[in-house]
This record gives C-alpha cells, sequence and structure tokens, in this order.
C-alpha cells in the first residue's frame, strides 16, 4: 500500500493552452511599425530606361481660378492692345488738333458810374466777338448751348457787368467762325474808390474788361457724332483802346472740364 501511495502524483498536470489564448496579465503587444519607405536611388545607381516613379500629388482647387485669371488676363491684354493700335491709327488718319480763341472785337457802348447816397452803382453794356478756329480737315467741332460773362477787372476785385446764354452752332472743317454777344447791367453796386476808377478808366480807354465763356463741345466723324464734354474758354482782360483798335488782341485759354489748361 506503501508503494502505491508513493507512486501517486503530489500536483495536477499542467493543462495546455487552447490556440489563441491571451493570458489577462502578460503587458499588452506593441503595435508593428511599418515598414521603412523606400528611397529613389539616385541617378548614378538607377537602371538605364527606367522611369523615376512619381508619387500623385493632388491638384489644389485654386489651380483652376489661377487658370482662369490668366485666361483672362491674357484676353484683356490682347483687346487692350488691339485698341491701342486701332486708336494709333486713327489719330495717324484724322490728326486732331485742338480748337483755338481769340478776342476779335470788345467795345463798351455805354458805361456809367452813378453815386447816390444810397452807395455807387455802375451801368454798362458791352459788345463781345470772340474768333473759334477750328484747323481740323477731317473733323466738324459741334458746340452746345452755353453762356458768357463780361467782367471789369478792376484791382480790387473783379465787377460782372452781365452774362448772356450762348446758341450752339456746327463749325465745319477748317473753319474759322465769330461768336458774337452782348451782355448787359444795370445798377450793379460798386466800392466809390472802384467806380471812380472805372469812371477815369472809360474816359481814357484804358479800363479792362475780361470774357470767360461756358459751353460743351463734340466732334463728328464720318456723320456721327460723339458725345458733348464741358470746356471753359477764359480771355484775359485787355483795355477798352485794345478793344476798338482793330487789331490782334491775345488769345483766349482753352480749358478742359474747366480746370485742364489746354493752351
Amino acid at each position: 500500500m506503501k508503494e502505491l501511495e508513493e507512486e501517486r502524483p503530489t500536483s495536477k498536470p499542467m493543462l495546455k493552452k487552447p490556440p489563441g489564448y491571451l493570458d489577462p496579465a502578460a503587458p499588452y503587444p506593441a503595435a508593428p511599425r511599418p515598414p521603412p519607405r523606400r528611397q529613389p536611388l539616385p541617378p548614378a545607381f538607377r537602371q538605364p530606361g527606367k522611369p523615376l516613379t512619381q508619387q500623385r500629388h493632388r491638384r489644389p482647387r485654386r489651380s483652376c481660378c489661377c487658370r482662369v485669371c490668366c485666361w483672362a488676363s491674357a484676353v484683356a491684354l490682347v483687346l487692350g492692345t488691339l485698341l491701342a493700335v486701332a486708336m494709333g491709327l486713327a489719330y495717324l488718319w484724322f490728326q486732331p488738333r485742338l480748337p483755338s480763341f481769340r478776342l476779335e472785337s470788345l467795345n463798351a457802348t455805354a458805361l456809367r458810374v452813378v453815386a447816390s447816397p444810397d452807395g455807387t452803382f455802375l451801368d454798362a453794356a458791352i459788345k463781345v466777338g470772340i474768333l473759334a478756329t477750328n484747323p481740323n480737315g477731317r473733323i466738324v467741332l459741334e458746340y452746345g448751348d452755353g453762356d458768357a460773362r463780361v467782367v471789369v477787372a478792376d484791382d480790387d476785385g473783379d465787377v460782372g457787368v452781365g452774362a448772356v446764354a450762348i446758341t450752339g452752332f456746327e463749325q465745319g472743317r477748317r473753319n474759322r467762325t465769330v461768336v458774337r454777344f452782348a451782355a448787359a447791367a444795370k445798377g450793379v453796386a460798386v466800392d466809390e474808390v472802384a467806380g471812380a476808377r472805372i469812371r477815369a478808366g472809360f474816359r481814357s480807354k484804358e479800363v479792362r474788361f475780361g470774357v470767360e465763356l461756358r459751353t460743351k463741345v463734340g466732334l463728328q466723324v464720318g456723320g456721327k457724332s460723339t458725345g458733348k464734354v464741358l470746356i471753359r474758354v477764359g480771355c484775359s482782360p485787355v483795355s477798352l483802346k485794345q478793344g476798338v483798335s482793330g487789331g490782334t488782341l491775345p488769345k483766349c485759354l482753352f480749358y478742359l472740364f474747366s480746370w485742364i489748361n489746354l493752351h
């Protein structure tokens, strides 16, 4: 009986773990690392005739916008070039020149300075002629309605002696047209000292008058008319003696949009 008892195993036999069994006490296995990326070979080690493998990249969406902008810029450049060429050819063909203006005549038919207890007042009647010249051989000028203003130039400031409306007209090629008008004023208040100077200047014909004309002008080419732009013609003050002498009077200044001096 002792021998049988000695042959019995003292511990239980170990059981085999089934496949896929994970021991809860064992540490969590680390994630496997991805294989290293294969670097392209330098040109010296590359096989002849074998192209280099290129990685595919997604094209950004803004490439379409850049393409559209490039095409729009190219079209605008072509149109601008064609327009510049057309304008250059038109300039060579028509050879446009600016019109010129000059005082043709100026005469004060009446000028009286009246001093009263209420003040000093000026009455005047002025006749003016302005010569407009169109030097263009292929362009007709179209003048719109405007207005003219006459002033007496004085050391203490100009004194307005009348304004009058001017009727528009059409001026042909290589044409000279005299625009005549009369301006009158009555009871214009002036300074007593200035009134005395104007009275003495009228007697000696040294009183000076300035003329300003505002109107619009457009072009007519081949029977087609363009839009009119605002112009201002300013004639420097001239003495009454110069205006009635019949000699050549100075040219008037020509302003585009009333402030751009073109002469």
